[in-house]
């Protein structure tokens, strides 16, 4: 699961020309992606959000939830 996950949010930092997504945490039915650009992966109006949580929602079957938590750090 976390390879497909892996997966899906290099398809995702490709789609949205950012290279700033430190890391993800998966835990009961929420996806939270801390990165330092989240209006990158947002994207306009949330088109992004939208396309990428529906093709999480496949593969995660209990994804209740995507989130953002911002931060300053670069380690990617």
């Amino acid at each position: 699961m976390g390879r497909e996950i892996q997966r899906i949010i290099r398809e995702w930092k490709k789609e949205s020309k950012t290279t700033k997504v430190i890391q993800f945490q998966y835990k009961r039915g929420i996806l939270t992606i801390y990165t330092s650009q989240p209006g990158w992966l947002i994207g306009r109006r949330g088109v992004l959000v939208d396309k990428y949580f529906e093709i999480f929602k496949k593969e995660l079957l209990d994804l209740k939830e995507l989130k953002f938590e911002e931060t300053d750090y670069y380690w990617v």
